[in-house]
């Protein structure tokens, strides 16, 4: 008996690999997210400290130039972390586009594994069918056999 062919199996081996290409990007564009994140998480614990130490500035007799430094560096965190805003939000719109198309990719490759499955159901249905014709077939000849062998 002949084996199961799938014809469509080079669709399905393109659609496969297309699958884990997407899956990849999809896999880099969360970890530029979380990159993204973590690095406004750092940003605003630098912003923190360094309120902190502006404060502490106060308390102490230093040079004027000191708290201006400070302030300079509170302002140009501030403008950081809004940067990294930006990111954050560049970085959940990829994250949005590779889902998308990573559930094409999916969609595309659940149609070809679903239509290998009926071609299977199929195929089986067919090979029961003649496996039962060819039984068949050997009954009757057994029953002519013995009929003949007999008369």
């Amino acid at each position: 008996m002949k084996r199961f062919k799938f014809r469509f199996d080079a669709v399905e081996k393109v659609r496969r690999n297309r699958e884990q290409q997407v899956l990849r990007l999809l896999g880099a564009s969360q970890r530029d997210l979380e990159a993204a994140q973590a690095r406004k998480r750092k940003l605003t614990e630098r912003l923190a400290t360094a309120l902190a130490a502006r404060e502490k500035i106060g308390l102490q007799s230093a040079y004027p130039a000191d708290f201006g430094i400070s302030t300079d560096f509170i302002q140009g965190t501030k403008q950081r972390i809004i940067q990294a805003d930006g990111a954050i939000a560049r970085a959940k719109r990829a994250l949005e586009k590779a889902t998308r198309v990573y559930l094409i990719a999916r969609r595309q490759l659940r149609a070809i594994e679903t239509l290998r499955e009926k071609h299977h159901e199929e195929w089986k249905r067919e090979r029961s069918k003649k496996e039962q014709k060819e039984l068949d077939d050997l009954v009757i000849m057994r029953s002519f056999y013995l009929k003949g062998a007999e008369g």
